[in-house]
């Protein structure tokens, strides 16, 4: 009788201890076993650099007590008030001087300093203005209206103003006027807001003074504020030059005005 081999006797796999998990805590687990972590992640763009042959990158530099001392100063509330830029003292005369006035204002040529108070500046005459020789005072105070920085820039404008205004102007000023337009045509023409405004307003100083003697050079100046008429805030301004113009001028500086631009509406109507 053959042998038959006899087999283990089957049994069932047993149960296990473990509770089964919910769906939601199953579900968990899975993702956190296939999202990589944070320092296999920097590995694999270490070795990824690595292998592109690019530098590491670099760890943030600390800042220095100077650099946290200048962030402060910037950050301040007063720093919106720094608006107005000032000549560097130290630079070479062909950079700190922009125009012949401010080296001629700086070495004492024109006897009047700054003063500054409290909250305003004002202009300071050793002598009277109406005693100083205009030629060539006044023509070099006209070319310093192209000034963008402090001090130039206000002392060139308040004397300009302050001349015009000095007893007996109109017969120094007449005879200076075709020197003088070329210097108010190039500040309406500069591109700077500061500078076109007292352009502008060195215009309409002029014309007070001086009347007719302007007629002949008014549509070099209508054109260039003509320019401009669109800026709600410049438009008055440039309005009231133009009236200045026809006050001054009469029937031809008004007959100019509005060739150069038909919606001027005369001052006389």
């Amino acid at each position: 009788m053959a042998n038959i081999p006899h087999s283990e006797p089957f049994q069932l796999p047993r149960a296990s201890s473990r509770a089964p998990l919910a769906p939601q805590s199953a579900a968990r687990t899975l993702n956190a076993s296939r999202t990589p972590s944070s320092s296999s992640l920097a590995a694999t763009k270490a070795g990824k650099a690595g292998k592109a042959g690019g530098p590491a990158p670099a760890p943030p530099k600390a800042e220095t007590a100077a650099e946290r001392r200048a962030k402060a100063w910037s950050e301040m509330p007063s720093k919106k008030m720094n608006s107005i830029k000032c000549a560097d003292p130290f630079a070479s005369n062909a950079k700190q001087y922009k125009t012949k006035f401010a080296g001629v204002f700086h070495s004492g040529g024109v006897p009047a300093r700054l003063h500054h108070g409290a909250v305003n500046v004002k202009l300071c005459w050793s002598k009277d203005p109406s005693t100083l020789d205009y030629d060539p005072l006044l023509v070099t105070c006209a070319e310093g209206l192209l000034e963008t920085v402090h001090p130039y820039a206000y002392a060139s404008r308040a004397c300009f103003g302050e001349l015009l205004a000095a007893d007996g102007a109109q017969q120094k000023t007449v005879p200076l006027v075709p020197r003088i337009v070329p210097s108010i045509r190039a500040a309406l023409v500069c591109s700077d807001r500061s500078v076109f405004e007292g352009g502008v307003e060195a215009v309409r100083q002029l014309s007070e003074v001086v009347g007719e003697a302007l007629n002949e050079h008014i549509h070099v100046f209508v054109v260039q504020m003509n320019r401009r008429s669109n800026d709600k805030e410049l438009a008055p301004k440039i309005l009231r030059a133009m009236q200045t113009f026809e006050e001054g001028g009469g029937q031809p500086a008004y007959k100019v005005i509005k060739s150069k631009v038909p919606t001027y509406c005369s001052i006389n109507i």
